[in-house]
């Protein structure tokens, strides 16, 4: 068997997850292979690192101040706290771009050469 199938086994282990290998075997190797035991203690100590700094995130406090503002904004503010457009508001924004388009093309030519005639 080679190291990298007891890495993954080991990892597993870290992980807390069934190795897929017996827990005898992975050990056996471990006491026989300096190489593993150097990775699984640097693996371990990421996974350390890495779970301290999980609990660095927003703070409670921090994420209820967030949701308030976002809620303050509303509409005016083109800021939807759930992040949904109701089918309503889509229909409505949908026929203002129709509206302006319509005027748009109804106002009078622009002055100067057209791209075409340049």
């Amino acid at each position: 068997m080679r190291c990298a199938q007891f890495r993954t086994a080991l990892s597993a282990r870290l992980d807390g997850e069934p190795g897929g290998l017996p827990t005898a075997r992975v050990d056996k190797h471990l006491a026989r292979c300096a190489g593993c035991r150097d990775w699984r203690d640097r693996a371990g100590g990421l996974r350390a690192r890495t779970r301290a700094t999980d609990a660095d995130g927003p703070s409670t406090e921090w994420s209820a101040g967030l949701w308030a503002r976002l809620e303050q904004a509303g509409p005016a503010g083109e800021v939807n706290p759930v992040g949904a457009v109701s089918e309503a508001d889509a229909v409505g924004q949908a026929d203002q771009v129709d509206q302006a388009d319509q005027v748009g093309s109804a106002g009078p030519a622009p002055e100067g050469p057209t791209a075409a005639q340049r």
